[in-house]
């Protein structure tokens, strides 16, 4: 084609006037905000030894030891001494699970990064006064036994069901040339080791919705998770042939921060005798109680962390929080109720009551995760001995910061 008869295009339409602010008439249903990288704080840590000096700077502080975010980057400077004498100096990034018992300690390396600040080329090469170090955290660790990128587990302080810590350390190694009464003897190593936290800031991707007012107006926001009761437990003999089913509504988004209530929903259906019953055989001391004869059910949050070693493996429950139940009037089940069938409806809000220091992970060796609990005896039983048709583990997960809009 002659580039001199080109032909004539017409203009071209205006693109769309995007914006994320909603217009008159419209609001927001879902906001998914950018995940930030590092969240870097402006404090300075300084550690001395062997007349060295090491400094990292941009950190934030936890339990009095620098802490650091998702990939974030250790930075700082080293300040060496006998620099003459110097033949290289390394940094290095580990990170490790330690648990203990009586008998044996069992140590799995998470990682080993290392990178070499100066290293001298000739004899005549002296160190620098200041060497600059830069050492990133990864997001993820390769797990030899399976082959997988598991996500690198936060630092961990826990004493049971077993002594275990998820640890990080960074260390600084100095070669030094000996002396000429042993200068055939191999090089000497001194060394400067810091303790790490690593903390990611984990935060829910939305805000729970605002109780109950939207829970069939926007049913998409809630997830529902139904357990049927079996009245033919031990525990429940005069009710062989009745079975009852609890209903249980809670956010779909499943992530809570430590500090916001969680709402939810509970519709409980069967035969009014076998209702009885439950509150009868598990709760005697409120079977008269018209209160307690309507809360058959208690809800509850667990942290449960569990250890493995070989083919066994030890398990911790911790009561985070109870739920507190309000009886309700309102019911989101559509489908007609049978005969010499009742139906219980309650509203509820759990909130975690302990403090969480960090969010949970799952590693082959160490695991720490969030349920909440529906049971038909209250949290203070003890869980080894608790026949598992009497309870129903619904997953969660409690993160240590609360939803955070971004623009």
């Amino acid at each position: 084609m002659d580039p001199v008869h080109l032909p004539e295009y017409a203009p071209s339409t205006p693109a769309p006037d995007y914006s994320s602010k909603p217009l008159p008439g419209e609001r927001s249903i879902e906001r998914t905000p950018r995940q930030s990288i590092s969240h870097q704080g402006q404090l300075s840590f300084t550690y001395q030894e062997h007349g060295m000096a090491l400094t990292l700077r941009g950190c934030r502080e936890e339990a009095g030891v620098p802490a650091f975010g998702l990939c974030s980057t250790v930075r700082g400077e080293f300040e060496p001494t006998d620099r003459e004498k110097i033949i290289s100096v390394v940094v290095k990034l580990e990170g490790r699970i330690v648990i203990k018992n009586r008998s044996w300690i069992s140590s799995t390396l998470l990682l080993s990064k290392q990178c070499t600040l100066w290293e001298s080329d000739d004899g005549d090469t002296v160190c620098p006064g200041v060497l600059p170090l830069s050492i990133e955290f990864p997001a993820h660790y390769l797990d030899i036994h399976s082959g997988r990128d598991i996500r690198l587990p936060p630092s961990l302080l826990i004493s049971r069901p077993r002594r275990a810590a998820v640890v990080y350390s960074l260390s600084l190694t100095v070669r030094k040339k000996r002396g000429l009464l042993f200068c055939m003897r191999s090089p000497r190593e001194v060394s400067i080791v810091a303790d790490l936290r690593y903390s990611p800031r984990v935060r829910p991707p939305r805000p729970p919705p605002l109780y109950f007012s939207a829970l069939k107006q926007c049913p998409d926001e809630w997830q529902e998770d139904v357990w049927s009761i079996d009245g033919s437990s031990q525990q429940l003999e005069a009710n062989q042939h009745s079975m009852a089913q609890c209903h249980f509504f809670l956010p779909s988004v499943r992530v809570f921060s430590v500090s916001e209530s969680i709402p939810f929903h509970l519709s409980l259906r069967g035969s009014p005798s076998l209702l009885q019953s439950m509150v009868q055989s598990f709760a005697p001391d409120r079977a008269t109680d018209q209160e307690g004869c309507e809360n058959p059910i208690h809800v509850y949050m667990i942290r449960q962390t569990i250890v493995r070693k070989d083919q066994g493996k030890a398990v911790h429950e911790e009561i985070l929080g109870t739920g507190e139940l309000m009886a309700s009037d309102m019911t989101v089940l559509d489908e007609p109720l049978l005969e010499d069938t009742a139906c219980r409806s309650w509203n509820g809000q759990l909130q975690c009551e302990k403090s969480i220091l960090c969010s949970g992970f799952n590693t082959p060796v160490l695991e720490v995760k969030d349920l909440i609990v529906l049971s038909l005896v209250g949290p203070l039983a003890s869980t080894k001995s608790l026949n598992a048709s009497l309870r129903h583990d619904i997953p969660i997960r409690i993160v240590t910061h609360p939803y955070l809009a971004r623009l």
